[in-house]
């Protein structure tokens, strides 16, 4: 892959928001706002590589709208994650995950033992982040006319 500006300001992208899963829509106004805009056909290549290289990991939302995470970290394998309708952020569950990594381990093996091949599982809780779900009120600077 080549380190077009636009590449480079697809990983600040994530840099900046390591626990967003953007829509193609959300990564072509990101990299405007970066300085480094390109058109939809672009902007779904540079995912779509990105997500082939092992960086992205692609998901489909409970709306159906395609979207780009961040891909696992070594060791991180098939945690299970919790994703916002709202926001769309994903946090990963740390808690517990070592229980529920081995029981998708005996389900991979179960099926790779009836011969089946190029096994994933993805697990997503889906439902309102505490940040959605209960609003802080934002405070505004300045006094009152």
């Amino acid at each position: 892959m080549r380190a077009t500006r636009a590449t480079r300001a697809l990983a600040q992208l994530y840099r900046l928001r390591p626990e967003a899963a953007f829509s193609g829509a959300e990564v072509e106004a990101g990299l405007a706002a970066l300085g480094a805009p390109v058109n939809k056909v672009t902007a779904y290549r540079m995912l779509d590589r990105f997500a082939a290289a092992g960086l992205l990991h692609k998901v489909v939302d409970a709306a159906r709208v395609t979207r780009y995470a961040l891909a696992p970290s070594e060791g991180d394998g098939a945690a299970p994650r919790f994703e916002c309708d709202d926001c769309h952020r994903q946090f990963r569950l740390s808690e517990g995950a070592e229980p529920v990594q081995a029981a998708l381990q005996q389900v991979l093996d179960a099926l790779a033992s009836a011969g089946h091949e190029g096994l994933a599982v993805d697990i997503a809780v889906r439902g309102r982040c505490a940040g959605c779900a209960h609003p802080q009120p934002q405070l505004h600077s300045g006094a009152a006319a």
